[in-house]
């Protein structure tokens, strides 16, 4: 039997935005448009400026932070729409 810790580890979101060597606000950018046609997107960013444009973009829209991580100087992060 799995815990909820695990499940949510081995949880994979319908939809991945690679904005690794982007510069903000582009992975911004593509994230929004990613929200359009699905309900939870991961994305992946390196820019620094991207954790916070990623609060703040969240904040703005009401859309949920579910999660967000740092491993070096990649950020992690799942978004799920206001509506899903």
């Amino acid at each position: 039997m799995h815990d909820m810790n695990e499940i949510e580890r081995l949880r994979v979101s319908a939809h991945l935005v690679d904005a690794r060597g982007k510069a903000c606000p582009a992975p911004i950018i593509e994230l929004a448009r990613a929200l359009r046609s699905f309900p939870e997107v991961e994305l992946w960013a390196d820019d620094p400026a991207a954790g916070g444009d990623l609060e703040a973009f969240a904040q703005a829209t009401g859309h949920l932070l579910v999660s967000s991580s740092a491993e070096g100087r990649l950020l992690r992060a799942v978004i799920r729409h206001k509506e899903a």
